[in-house]
This record gives structure tokens, sequence and C-alpha cells, in this order.
């Protein structure tokens, strides 16, 4: 039985491929695939794509008798205009945007002290012929980079959590497009292969293999085993890039370190990581299944292609396992990522530890509702072994003497050591482990009172905007006395973790009540000062910007710049709130916990 039918994009009747060229304002990129693409990609397992079916059952409530985030797809909800835009900002073959670039000429307007600045000259990638070009070259492709991903781009996180919030909504053809059409087959419209299955020719790090042009020519290496094949994850249990597009060079363009030349700007971003796949091949996907039979386990099949997702996912994450650390590596070695190091494969991240963990739970509760125990049997053990082992790595990641979690470390395969990060604080690192975990989980490990006294911590760091009675309208992303950024989407994080506490510990009344006052005054600054209306195709629309102003992320973060544009993370998550949903939960609870 195949749970998919036929569906032609009502934007796309003909169910053609489209093509369209990029211009200096207004997007709208051509497809410019050469046949060299076909080597650097190594367009192995490539399937051809299926479109999405629209039989799906109506929404009842779950079996336990809750109804939280289950919403009728009849309900004036269904008509929020934050669901609009995310309906409605994707590329012509529907694949979901991230952002929506607003007014056209954001970037091109920027000041130059919002601008990337202080490259050195070195040598230029394959596609101009690794001609030598100059810092001022790098400073200038260093945006245009920016601006073409920000703008063609789909984080697989953000379309993840974008197909939660549509699903909730009550739009589950619209938010199963993106598994069943995209992450399942493994290609976008021009990109034949979406998954980092490159084979592992040899670890740089250990001078296995050596790649000094930066072609990818050693491979992608998962995890630590004795032999390449090993390391060597096959198109099926292969992570999925992080950002992905429909383009891979875009006519109109003139790549900035090579003009010389005339040649396009090409696609550069290959990143297949860990937390980002746990959303998008895990939390996503068994999320999406509910919601569309209902709540109702009976009515899934094993032929759910969202179920060979997680399945997928699950062979990734055994090849990343980090020693005896009980972590999954943050992505395969190998991986390039700029300038953060040549060996970011060999890091274990607990931001990405949580979701992975919130993925895993949730897929196990699936499975067992499911009542199918032979079927099942083997993936349910290595989903306990799983879980124990994230639950052990986050135990030690507590730094107590600073009173928070740590973003992570560096895992030795060699010597069987972990090197904490004792130095870096991340907002993430301690919203969305204490969501997963819960307050009664972290306060049995560290103490009573931990959880609210790691809440005074984030804030004390990272806090936007403190109020007098010790609240703050919301939070940045790391150290934030000077910057004071505030991020909707990492704010939204925030909240929904305080809501959690406040709904599921066993902390007094009086506690829980200011806690949600606390999360409820954060959700009001985001609405005030963050979620703005905007035009779409004609159409009028809302969304949450992603911060409240351009600031350079710092790099021990991942080093990015955040925009005061509309995103799909901070606006699904401003749904997802407001449905009165957790999206860190299968069933939408507030709490860290399953009844079992």
């Amino acid at each position: 039985m195949d749970e998919r039918s036929g569906l032609l994009s009502e934007d796309n009747p003909g169910g053609r491929q489209q093509s369209y060229t990029f211009t200096r304002n207004v997007l709208t990129g051509v497809l410019a695939l050469v046949v060299s693409l076909c080597v650097f990609l190594s367009l192995a397992g490539f399937s051809v794509g299926v479109h999405v079916g629209k039989a799906f059952s109506s929404q009842t409530p779950s079996e336990d008798g809750d109804t939280s985030g289950f919403v009728p797809s009849d309900s004036p909800f269904s008509k929020d205009l934050r669901l609009q835009w995310l309906l409605k900002n994707r590329l012509p073959s529907g694949l979901p945007l991230a952002y929506q670039v607003t007014p056209d000429d954001y970037f091109e307007a920027l000041p130059d002290d919002k601008k990337p600045k202080g490259n050195k000259g070195k040598m230029g990638p394959p596609e101009c012929g690794h001609q030598y070009a100059s810092g001022e070259a790098w400073d200038k492709y260093e945006l245009q980079t920016e601006k073409m991903l920000v703008s063609t781009g789909c984080v697989i996180y953000d379309a993840a959590v974008g197909s939660i919030a549509l699903a909730v909504g009550g739009y589950h053809d619209a938010a199963g497009m993106f598994f069943w059409s995209v992450l399942e087959p493994g290609h976008t419209a021009g990109i034949m292969n979406i998954r980092g299955n490159a084979p592992c020719k040899g670890r740089e790090a250990f001078g296995e293999c050596q790649d000094p042009e930066g072609t990818g020519a050693c491979g992608l290496c998962y995890g630590d085993s004795a032999n390449k094949s090993g390391m060597t994850a096959g198109f099926k249990n292969a992570l999925t890039f992080r950002l992905i597009g429909d383009y891979w060079a875009y006519e109109g363009t003139t790549h900035e370190l090579c003009p010389n030349l005339k040649r396009n700007w090409v696609w550069v971003d290959w990143k297949p990581v860990l937390g980002d796949n746990a959303w998008a091949m895990l939390l996503g996907p068994v999320h999406t299944l509910w919601l569309r039979k209902g709540g109702n386990p009976k009515l899934i099949t094993p032929y759910a292609p969202e179920l060979k997702l997680a399945m997928d996912f699950l062979g990734a994450v055994k090849l990343l396992r980090a020693g005896d650390t009980g972590g999954m590596y943050f992505c395969p070695r190998n991986t390039y990522y700029g300038s953060v190091g040549a060996d970011i494969g060999g890091q274990i991240s607990t931001e990405n530890s949580a979701s992975t963990l919130a993925g895993l739970k949730a897929f196990r509760y699936l499975l067992l509702k499911m009542n199918k125990p032979k079927r099942y049997a083997a993936v349910l053990a290595d989903l306990n072994s799983l879980i124990e082992g994230i639950l052990k790595y986050l135990k030690a990641a507590f730094l107590p003497a600073a009173g928070h979690f740590r973003t992570g470390g560096g895992y030795d395969p060699k010597t069987g050591t972990l090197k904490w990060e004792d130095e870096v604080f991340a907002v993430d690192c301690q919203s969305w482990v204490g969501s997963v975990l819960g307050a009664d989980q972290i306060d049995t490990w560290f103490g009573k009172g931990t959880t609210l006294k790691m809440w005074e911590k984030t804030k004390s760091i990272a806090g936007y905007a403190k109020q007098s009675n010790g609240f703050v309208k919301g939070v940045g992303y790391s150290h934030n006395d000077e910057s004071q950024v505030m991020s909707g989407e990492w704010t939204y994080g925030a909240a929904n973790f305080l809501k959690i506490v406040a709904t599921d510990s066993s902390y007094s009344s009086d506690v829980k009540k200011k806690l949600m006052a606390e999360a409820e005054f954060m959700v009001k600054a985001i609405k005030d000062e963050m979620q703005k209306d905007y035009t779409l195709n004609g159409q009028k629309v809302q969304a949450i910007q992603y911060a409240n102003k351009r600031y350079l992320i710092p790099p021990e973060l991942g080093g990015w710049w955040a925009n005061p544009i509309p995103s799909r993370a901070s606006t699904s998550w401003g749904v997802l709130w407001d449905a009165n949903y957790n999206p860190l939960h299968l069933l939408g609870h507030f709490s860290s916990k399953y009844d079992m």
C-alpha cells in the first residue's frame, strides 16, 4: 500500500520543471546546471520525485482525549495570515523559502558597517579556476553569497517546523509535500542529490586524505569505524544538507571572485548537520504524519513515507555516535564549514543533541502506539539505546560552576577524550535542552531549583530589554549586554521552555504563574515589535522577523548574520504558540514526558 497519490501544484498545473532568471532586485534565477555538477555532487542514488496526495483524514483528538494542538481545518485559525505567509513564501517548485527578502534591495542598501569586511586575499574556489582573489573581492563575495542563500534557500529545519505549523493549521497537503516530494526522494527541482553520501576516502583531520583545493575529494566520513566503508553512509542513511535550493548556477549573476571570467554565482552550502536533520527527517515527519491521521495510530501504515524518513535518519544517527560519550557528532568529518575549522565533524553539539532526543522520544512513542512489537522490536531497542546515550551526554554537558549547559565539545577517537567548550554560552542550549529534559529531570540531576537558576542565568547573559520586575522582553543568541538583539525564533523557544516548566514541574503554583506570566510577556513583545504585515504575491500576509536588527552571531555559534526580515522559523513558532502546541512533543503537550 502506497500512501501517496497524484497532486500537481496549483502554481504549476502542467507538472513541468520551472526555471527563472535572477535579476538585481527581483528573484527569478534560471537553472544553469552544467555537466561538471554531476561529478562534483556524486549524483548516485537519484530517485524520481513524487507529488503529494490529497487523501487526508480529518483531525480528531488523540486517544487520551487531549485536544491541544488539534485544530480543525475549517477553524478561523486556518485563515491566520501567518499561515498564509508560510503557504505562499516558496519557490515555483513549491520548495519552502526560509526568508522573504523585503524590501527587494535590502542587501544592496546595507550600510558599510553592516557588510562583511576584513577578509584576506587568497585562492578562489573551483568554479573560478582557483584564481587568486583580493580581500575586497572576498568581502563582496561573502555578501553576495549571503544574499543568494537567504533569497533562494530552504533551511530544512525551518521547513520542518513550518510543516508542523501548517499541519496544526489543517493544511496537511502543504505540510506533507516537503517530506514526500523533496526529502524522501532526496532531490529538488534542479539539484539531483541533496544527501551527503559522498564515499569516505579518509578523514582529513587525521591525515588519512588530503583535499588542498577543497573539491570534496575526501568524501564525507560518518563516525569512527576502523575502515572507510564503515564511515560511508549510503544514500538511504545519509543526512540531508541543512540548506538546499532548486538551482546550482544562477544566470544573470556575476561571481564576485572572478568577474573577469564572467562566471555565474553557484550554490556553495553542502553541510549535512545532525540538528537540522533531527527536525527535517524525524520531528517534522512524525508530527505531520500523526496530525494527518488525527492522532490515531491505527490509521498509520508501515509504508508511510514519513516513517521511511525516520528510519533512514536512525541509520545516520547510529553511524555518528561519538565513542562512549552518548552523544553524536555535529556532522560527518570533512564537512566544509568555512573558517570554523577543518574538524567540525569532530564536534558534539548540545543543542543538536536536544533536538535529536526530542525526535527519538516522539518516534518511539509513535511506534509503541502503532502496537507492532515484532515488526519494530529492533528499532525500539535502537531508540532506547540512543535515548539513554543522549541523556548521559546531556547530564555531562551541564557545568555546575556556571549554572548552565555547555554548547558541546570536541571528541578525539584516538584518545577517547571529550574536550568541553566551557567559555561559550548559547541560549538554545538552555531553552531547548530544558524543554526536552524537563525541570524535574534537571533538578533531580543537579538539585532543586537548578532549572530556575538556569533561566535567571540565561536572562542575565542574553536577555533583551530587561525590566525592573526581573522580566525580559526576549532573548538574543549569546552575550547581549551591548548588542541588545532580539531573536524571534529563540525568544519563542524560551517562552516555550517556560510554559513547559509552568505546566509540568513540581514547582509551586506561584512559581508557575510567574513563569507563565513572563512567557506571555515575551510573546507580547514579539508581536508588538517583530510581527508585521507584508504583501506576498499580491496578498496581505503576516510574518515574524528573524531578528530585530542585522546582527553578526558570534563565530563560535556558527557566525551567520541575523536579519530583520520575515522568517519561516520565527513565524512557525508563533503559529504553534497560539495553537497551544509544543513541537518538541509529539502530542503537542507542554511537557517533556510521555505516558508510555
